[in-house]
C-alpha cells in the first residue's frame, strides 16, 4: 500500500504483549534535553484494553527518568485512560514528572476505536508544556515551569517500543498489536504539522517537508518497522534518520515482519 502521494508503506511490527520489544541503539540524539516529539502508528489488538489496574506502552524509557505513553485500565478493566509520562528539571515544586492525559471522559471514545491510529507526545522547553495527541489532535497537557529541561536519571536504559524500558535488555508493560513508522524529533512539533503527519489516516514521508510539516531536519530517528525492505531486514530495524540508531527486535522473529499498515 501506498499513501496517496506514493509514499510507499507495506510493513509493520507485530507485538504478543508478552515480552516482544523494538530496543533502539542508547544514543543522546533520541533522547533530547531541550524539546521532544516522539509518536507512532498504533494498532492494538483491542482498543478494549483487557485487565483491571494493567499498564500498556507502546514506547517508553521510564527507566531513564525520561518519557513514555501509555494505556491504563481501571475500574473492573471497563474504563481505559490514554496518559502520557515525562520527567523534567523543574515542576514547579522541584525535579518531577508531567502527565498529561485524554481523562476517564474519554475512555468510551478510545475503547470503540478500530484500526490504525497515530500517537504523540510532545515537549517544548521554552514554554515548559507537555502534550499527548491522538490523530494531530490535542488530548492533554500539563505544564512545568517555563525553561525547564527533561531530565534522565543515572539508570540511562533504552528506549524501547511496545513496552517500557525495564533494563537495557528487557521490557516491561507490554504492549500487544501492530507499531509503525516510530520517530523522535528534537523539537516540539505544533498542532498543524502534527495533522500534517497523521495525513488523515495515511502516513508521510518523514525526511521531506511538505505542507504544515517543516520538522524533517529535527528527526533525530526513524523506524520503519519493515520498509523498505521487509522481512530481509530481521532482526535489524533501520533507522532511516542520519543518525543510525538502528533498532533490534528482542524475542520476536522474521514473520513478525508483517503486512499490516494504516
Amino acid at each position: 500500500p501506498s499513501g496517496a502521494s506514493g509514499f510507499p508503506n507495506e510493513y509493520s511490527l507485530a507485538f504478543d504483549g508478552v515480552d516482544d520489544i523494538l530496543i533502539t541503539t542508547k544514543d543522546a540524539s533520541i533522547m533530547p534535553t531541550d524539546n521532544l516529539t516522539v509518536g507512532c502508528w498504533i494498532k492494538p489488538s483491542t482498543w478494549a484494553f483487557p485487565d483491571n489496574g494493567q499498564y500498556y506502552y507502546p514506547f517508553g524509557c521510564l527507566k531513564s527518568g525520561g518519557w513514555g505513553i501509555y494505556f491504563l485500565n481501571n475500574y473492573n478493566g471497563t474504563v481505559t485512560t490514554f496518559s502520557s509520562i515525562i520527567r523534567v528539571s523543574d515542576t514547579g515544586s522541584g525535579a518531577g514528572y508531567l502527565q498529561p492525559s485524554a481523562g476517564t471522559g474519554f475512555s468510551s471514545t478510545l475503547r470503540a476505536l478500530t484500526g490504525f491510529h497515530y500517537i504523540a507526545l510532545t515537549y517544548d522547553k521554552a514554554t515548559g508544556v507537555a502534550s499527548l495527541s491522538l490523530d494531530g489532535v490535542e488530548k492533554g497537557t500539563a505544564n512545568a515551569a517555563a525553561g525547564a529541561d527533561i531530565v534522565y536519571s543515572g539508570s540511562n536504559v533504552n528506549l524501547m517500543f511496545g513496552a517500557d524500558a525495564n533494563t537495557d535488555t528487557t521490557g516491561q508493560n507490554f504492549f500487544g498489536g501492530n507499531i509503525d513508522e516510530c520517530s523522535v524529533w528534537n523539537k516540539a512539533l505544533n498542532s498543524a504539522e502534527l495533522v500534517a503527519v497523521y495525513n488523515s489516516g495515511v502516513p508521510i514521508d518523514l525526511l521531506t517537508d511538505a505542507g504544515d510539516y517543516a520538522s524533517s531536519s529535527n528527526l533525530q530517528g526513524w523506524w520503519r518497522n519493515g520498509d523498505t525492505e521487509g522481512t530481509s531486514v530481521y532482526p535489524t530495524i533501520e533507522d532511516y534518520s542520519s543518525n543510525s540508531n538502528d533498532g533490534t527486535m528482542t524475542n520476536m522473529d522474521s514473520g513478525d515482519i508483517v503486512t499490516v499498515v494504516p
